[in-house]
């Protein structure tokens, strides 16, 4: 896995870096951290960069700003997010309790 800088090429010029605000989740693997996640769920991001998978199979969701980009990954018994869940109200709060009951 990488870290990379948004391609500012592919974004439009009212979407600004870093990116800040809420945005919403697209799950792509069923997996235990997004169990019975509310309807639409969306989170708060900070962030100039994002991650690019060597292996897409461990994308877990991804987000679109500008494009569509990994905004979670799980690979082996690691999990990490792009968005801050402890800033994502309900939203962040049943993420992170996922969490500690897996």
């Amino acid at each position: 896995m990488k870290v990379v800088r948004f391609n500012t090429s592919l974004i439009p010029p009212e979407q600004k870096i870093p990116n800040m605000g809420w945005n919403e989740i697209q799950v792509k693997k069923n997996h235990p951290i997004f169990k019975d996640l509310y309807f639409e769920p969306r989170y708060y991001f900070v962030h100039s960069y994002h991650f690019k998978l060597v292996n897409p199979q461990e994308a877990l969701c991804t987000t679109q700003y500008g494009y569509d980009f990994v905004s979670g990954f799980c690979k082996d018994n690691i999990i990490g997010v792009q968005f801050h869940p402890e800033k994502s109200h309900k939203y962040g709060m049943k993420l992170m309790e996922n969490f500690v009951k897996m």
